[in-house]
């Protein structure tokens, strides 16, 4: 992976952290990965920088919630998820 395409996820991991949620299409994972196939290695790779970004944070290690959308992927991330039901009672 290129420094510059390394920033730009390094980024969008901040953005999760800092708001909750992020975007990365699928373009952009084969472009910073350049791969054919998104197999393992690049979910792998994801998820251990996230590790170390909640590690220099101080906080347990906490997996995102992903949803598919079209074109990409959505990353949810929080401390005390809720739900709508919750919400609207």
């Amino acid at each position: 992976m290129l420094k510059r395409h390394a920033d730009q996820l390094w980024s969008r991991l901040d953005e999760l952290y800092a708001n909750g949620i992020t975007f990365m299409s699928y373009g952009e994972l084969y472009h910073w990965y350049d791969v054919q196939r998104i197999a393992k290695a690049p979910w792998r790779d994801i998820k251990g920088k996230w590790a170390t970004l909640l590690e220099e944070k101080g906080e347990d290690y906490s997996d995102p919630y992903i949803a598919e959308a079209p074109g990409g992927i959505s990353f949810f991330f929080s401390r005390k998820p809720g739900t709508l039901s919750k919400l609207a009672k």
